[in-house]
């Protein structure tokens, strides 16, 4: 099986991983749960906006079109670099897969409902201080992980 076989099937794993797991969440008897106690729930979240929900407060009339035009954007460049590079040996074509997939479960759910759907949800209780990571799904977690190894392979041994 070629290289390129096994990232084009690493997306569809990863893209359907994510869609599932949406699915799940947005049935009508999903009731949101605690997974580890003070750390970690499993929850339902709509963000209309982006990273953070940033951009959420963008009049609706304009925000989902936006997003979603910046978005293509960004994963039509991406996916222009993956295919220079998934020939090439080292993990850079196999992150690119990864944030390829992100993408399209985002845009996929941007297209069909207007927002994405989040569901992971962890926190932690510092002291008297809580701390609060906003909620994010596994095309987050594709798109995030992929980014930060790209930039720690991008520093080489000089």
């Amino acid at each position: 099986m070629s290289r390129t076989t096994k990232q084009v099937g690493m997306f569809a794993l990863l893209l359907s991983a994510d869609q599932l797991s949406k699915w799940w969440i947005q049935q009508a008897d999903f009731h949101s749960f605690t997974v580890i106690p003070g750390f970690f729930n499993i929850i339902r979240a709509y963000n209309p906006g982006v990273a953070f929900s940033m951009f959420a407060g963008l009049p609706a009339a304009v925000r989902p079109w936006l997003l979603l035009g910046v978005t293509i954007g960004i994963a039509i460049a991406v996916l222009f670099w993956w295919w220079q590079e998934r020939h090439r040996s080292g993990i850079t074509s196999w992150l690119l897969t990864m944030i390829l997939a992100g993408a399209a479960g985002n845009i996929w759910d941007r297209i069909q409902l207007g927002y994405v759907v989040d569901f992971i949800d962890w926190h932690m209780r510092i002291g008297s201080t809580d701390y609060h990571w906003p909620a994010f799904n596994i095309a987050d977690a594709c798109i995030s992980v992929a980014v930060v190894l790209l930039l720690v392979t991008s520093f080489k041994k000089g």
